[in-house]
């Protein structure tokens, strides 16, 4: 079991129901029961970014005519020491200090500056830095990306309130039926995940349960091996067809057409309110099972 009870700044977003994790998975996590998995694509995301920074840093200095110092030097603590934060860096914009947070990003889905969990980080850094605004700047799809975030005492009450139970439930003070459920209903749509006892579920569900887990297991073998056969194929034959007894091949190469760049229209036509054409939220239901070996 863990002997310290910090949260890192980066783990809010999880507490606060917008995360990768679950608030009970990250809550695992801290307490040392769970081993956080990290498969080669995500390290190798994070070494690409970690390489990538100190570059996306000095373009930024470059691009707003600014001075970046104190680069990853020091860690402070916010939430009266619970809360554990490390900024990337340190400017001045129009005299006043701001802090500065870096993100290197390929996601394909939304970018880093319109996540809510970046705005929590920044928003913790403030806190334990005593200032009112933070940049939060980077690179995302190859393209520059920037945005200010300034104080927001409401999340910042918010987020004191979520490290404050989250870390009596750490040290064992609480439970997760004293968790602020009504501060997750602001950020997201997670629901409190009902634990289920031995007693709980039928012995044919128990194995059909078991039996998704090796599956996933198995796929993910699979699908690896796949990747890797076929990344093979496609770089040894361009525009070929192939067939032997039991399955036809094809080889093709084509272009795909391009989305609507919706920061360079926003950023064209600032009077367009792109929220207006987004399609309708819909509910989904995942089931995620992780290894316990």
């Amino acid at each position: 079991m863990k002997e310290r009870f910090d949260i890192i700044a980066s783990s809010l977003s999880s507490y606060f129901g917008i995360g990768f994790n679950t608030i009970e998975e990250q809550l695992d996590i801290d307490l040392g029961k769970t081993i956080k998995e990290v498969d080669d694509d995500a390290q190798d995301r994070m070494d690409l970014g970690n390489a990538m920074e100190e570059g996306c840093l000095n373009y930024f200095e470059k691009k707003l005519n600014i001075a970046i110092d104190e680069r990853n030097s020091e860690y402070k603590y916010a939430v009266n020491g619970l809360l554990k934060c490390k900024r990337d860096g340190r400017t001045f914009i129009d005299g006043v200090e701001t802090g500065v947070e870096n993100k290197y990003s390929n996601s394909k889905s939304k970018c880093f500056t319109d996540d809510f969990g970046y705005e929590l980080q920044c928003q913790a850094y403030m806190m334990a830095w005593g200032l009112d605004q933070w940049l939060l700047c980077g690179m995302w799809q190859g393209q520059p990306k920037m945005k200010l975030i300034k104080a927001n005492k409401e999340i910042q009450d918010d987020i004191t309130e979520v490290v404050t139970r989250v870390s009596s439930i750490l040290m064992g003070i609480s439970s997760m039926e004293d968790y602020p459920w009504d501060i997750v209903e602001k950020y997201s749509k997670v629901n409190a995940l009902k634990s289920l006892e031995n007693e709980d579920i039928e012995d044919y569900d128990k194995e059909l349960l078991h039996r998704i887990g090796e599956l996933k297991d198995e796929i993910k073998i699979r699908e690896t091996e796949c990747k890797e056969l076929e990344e093979y194929a496609k770089n040894h034959y361009t525009d070929s067809r192939y067939q032997d007894e039991d399955y036809k091949y094809v080889i093709s190469s084509g272009e795909r057409k391009g989305g609507i760049d919706t920061d360079k229209l926003s950023i064209e036509h600032p009077d367009i309110d792109l929220s207006k054409y987004q399609k309708p939220s819909s509910t989904y239901v995942t089931i995620r099972v992780t290894s316990r070996h």
